[in-house]
């Protein structure tokens, strides 16, 4: 077990962690493993197979890092205050367009880190139903945080160039006017 979960990439304390989940995996499942020797073995590398993939998925192992200097060394203030406080403004507009309910969705799982077990029970869904508003509620705020960035003063807006068959249209009637006043009689 030990060679195969060293072959999917994990080493030191984390393969020795994993060694332990997948037996005990077995050890709680243990009825339902098959009789078979070469069934029973596959049976035990798919849980393997999918207890790293769980491990993969976990943010904790993707993002955290154990460096006890970590926090001595963690900028107190950002580098950069003002943009610092123009982003926190430009996701404060962004969430103030969404709908209410969407909006309470995403501060419960993202913010307060609430699980979609909660999630569902708050909303009288079940869990897939609720990983599905919470999906849809990031969709939402990406799409509301990319028109309040397009609308925010400062910005470059794309140039559009005008097609030159309307830059002909406007040559001809500018052409038209200037006629039309030169043959109108003028008031004296």
């Amino acid at each position: 077990m030990r060679d195969r979960l060293s072959s999917l990439g994990l080493h030191g304390d984390d393969l020795d962690e994993l060694v332990q989940i997948v037996y005990s995996v077995a050890n709680r499942r243990a009825a339902v493993i098959p009789r078979n020797d070469e069934a029973a073995r596959r049976w035990l590398m798919e849980v393997a197979r999918k207890q790293v993939s769980n491990f993969r998925k976990l943010y904790r192992h993707a993002y955290e890092v154990l460096d006890p200097g970590a926090v001595a060394e963690a900028i107190a203030e950002p580098v950069d205050p003002e943009r610092y406080h123009a982003t926190i403004a430009l996701v404060q507009a962004a969430a103030r367009l969404m709908p209410a309910e969407e909006r309470e969705i995403l501060l419960r799982h993202d913010v307060e880190g609430e699980t979609l077990h909660e999630i569902a029970k708050w909303l009288g869904l079940k869990k897939s139903g609720a990983h599905v508003r919470v999906q849809q509620a990031r969709a939402r705020f990406v799409e509301k945080l990319a028109l309040v960035e397009a609308q925010r003063p400062g910005r470059r807006r794309k140039r559009r160039f005008v097609p030159v068959w309307f830059a002909g249209v406007l040559l001809g009637v500018w052409r038209w006017l200037r006629g039309k006043r030169w043959r109108l009689p003028r008031a004296r």
